[in-house]
């Protein structure tokens, strides 16, 4: 279920720039809640940017388009159950990624990690409690 999505203003980032944090984005996503699996589950990651014109963006009360401070925000999902050090881990890497490919200052970036309870999410309208049932209790008992 991972799933990232970037709040960018929009002409403030080269769409080089924004293709380049959305593969690197699912590559560290998934590097990092999945590390012992191979090959990689890819396919379950989706990264995407949401653009904001810089007349609806305001940082510290000043709109981009009258020189606001270009502040990054990010959410992402995973599904409830995971360590907290790999959440953590999430906050830092989205962060030093937006700030890599945005060429932001990193003390302007926002971002949480959202846990959705597995019974709250579907995977091809299914519950991911049902669906995921092995690797959510794998995740339970620390394995």
């Amino acid at each position: 279920m991972p799933i990232v999505e970037f709040h960018l203003t929009e002409g403030r980032q080269s769409d080089d720039d924004i293709g380049a944090l959305l593969e690197q984005s699912t590559d560290f996503y998934v590097r990092t809640l999945y590390p012992a699996v191979d090959p990689l589950p890819l396919d379950r990651v989706r990264a995407f940017v949401s653009l904001h014109r810089p007349q609806h963006w305001a940082t510290a009360g000043v709109l981009a388009s009258d020189g606001g401070a270009d502040a990054p925000y990010f959410t992402c999902l995973a599904l409830a159950g995971r360590p907290q050090e790999q959440l953590h881990a999430l906050l830092r890497g989205f962060t030093d990624l937006i700030v890599m490919h945005c060429s932001c200052e990193r003390r302007h970036v926002r971002g949480q990690v959202i846990s959705i309870a597995p019974e709250n999410w579907c995977i091809a309208g299914e519950p991911a409690s049902m669906v995921r049932a092995g690797e959510t209790e794998r995740r339970a008992q620390g394995s």
